[in-house]
């Protein structure tokens, strides 16, 4: 079954690259008119004065696309085709903004606490679905895209998805500056789902044949096997170590803004020249680097990702002008591009296809106290210490990881993932 299961995918290559690659886009498109950046928090602005809700947005999203991997990997393992389960379980991903957008359009004078809490929970429904999808698609992908184009695969998916959602975020401008709210978020919520549909479309065209599965285990001997699993795995255990210390150091970036802010008040007119110079980079460092992981390799990319990352927090401490702010950004961009590409791509090569979503399982739950509690202890700390320190602590934080990765990650074997 093995062979014949590869023949299919070596003929469908292309499709599948290509469908894939527009569902990625088209789902980018269509998350950035509602940006967990820009327009939920806006969102929660409008309805409540209380600003502990705004921690909600990352914990909420976070939690739900990290903490439900670790119970989905040995059903995942077990499964002969994962689209089957993927295009079922992200459904929950894109309901959510039709149900915003009709309940903000149709009860706008609903009470804010009441459509505060609703929006809340739909939210939190699309972020534990993309948690339920996450590493049954992440393993669909390794099986689909040949190996030696992962780099580039990922790097066009976010890159022209990132280009396309610089088109997205100035319609979601014009429409929350022409509409009133909660109207306004309530056409964005259904432009959204719009775009969902063209890629979830996209997703359904891809071609993925039955594979080799393992036997279902039960949850608490899946559990009893990660120990076992971290002890003899020397390499994936100081990867997730090292990853960590990196996505701890690149947690500064969410604050450089608010730092630029403090320090010389620009009108927001700088703030969207800030913003568009971190998309810009985003945009084509996810293309650029793609293509440059497949030649030079990933764990490379990801030191190079890290380092721009560093020098962008140790800029925002000396930084004498608020022009400086402009080539940080840039290095923001670039750095979050390097570091979601190849920092997702470098785990395949730790496992067999087999062992695949085990690894994908723990990595994620590995990282989300990192990712769900690491912006807070950085907020708090910034409100005691200052933005120029907190920075400092970050940066020698992420310097850390990137001696780690260096120097106790070895480079993956061309090949090792497919084992």
């Amino acid at each position: 079954m093995q062979a014949e299961s590869t023949a299919i995918i070596a003929r469908h290559a292309r499709r599948n690259f290509l469908v894939n690659v527009l569902d990625g886009c088209a789902f980018i498109f269509g998350i950035s008119m509602v940006s967990r950046f820009t327009v939920i928090p806006l969102v929660v602005e409008r309805l409540s004065d209380a600003r502990w809700l705004q921690g909600l947005i990352p914990a909420l999203y976070y939690a739900g696309w990290l903490l439900p991997g670790l119970f989905m990997a040995p059903a995942v393992a077990a499964m002969p085709r994962r689209k089957p389960w993927i295009m079922a379980a992200t459904t929950g991903e894109r309901l959510p903004f039709l149900v915003i957008g009709v309940l903000f359009l149709v009860w706008p004078g609903m009470p804010a606490a009441t459509l505060l809490t609703a929006f809340f929970a739909l939210y939190a429904i699309y972020a534990t679905s993309a948690g339920l999808t996450s590493i049954a698609w992440q393993d669909f992908i390794a099986r689909l895209i040949p190996e030696r184009l992962w780099g580039t695969f990922f790097g066009l998916q976010n890159g022209l998805g990132g280009i396309l959602g610089v088109g997205s975020a100035a319609v979601a401008g014009a429409i929350l500056a022409a509409l009133p709210f909660p109207q306004s978020v309530g056409v964005l919520a259904l432009l959204c789902f719009a775009a969902m549909v063209v890629s979830y479309v996209f997703l359904g065209l891809s071609v993925e044949p039955p594979q080799e599965t393992v036997p279902r285990q039960t949850f608490a001997t899946f559990l009893r096997g990660i120990g076992p699993l971290l002890r003899g795995a020397k390499p994936f255990r100081s990867y997730l170590i090292c990853r960590a210390a990196i996505a701890m150091g690149l947690v500064g970036h969410g604050f450089i803004t608010a730092a630029a802010l403090e320090r010389f008040h620009p009108p927001a007119a700088e703030v969207g020249v800030f913003t568009g110079a971190l998309l810009g980079a985003q945009a084509l460092a996810n293309i650029g680097l793609g293509a440059l992981a497949d030649r030079w390799g990933h764990k490379q990319v990801l030191e190079l990702s890290t380092a721009l990352g560093m020098a962008a927090l140790l800029m925002a401490v000396v930084a004498p002008q608020l022009i400086w702010f402009v080539p940080i950004f840039i290095l923001v961009g670039a750095a979050q591009a390097g570091y979601q590409l190849s920092g997702f791509t470098l785990l395949f090569a730790f496992s067999s296809p087999a062992e695949r979503p085990t690894y994908i399982g723990v990595a994620n739950t590995a990282l989300a106290p990192v990712a769900a509690l690491g912006p807070l202890l950085a907020g708090w700390l910034a409100a005691i210490f200052g933005y120029g320190p907190v920075f400092l602590m970050l940066m020698a934080i992420g310097l850390i990881g990137l001696a780690m990765l260096h120097w106790q990650v070895p480079t993956p074997a061309r090949g090792a993932a497919t084992r």
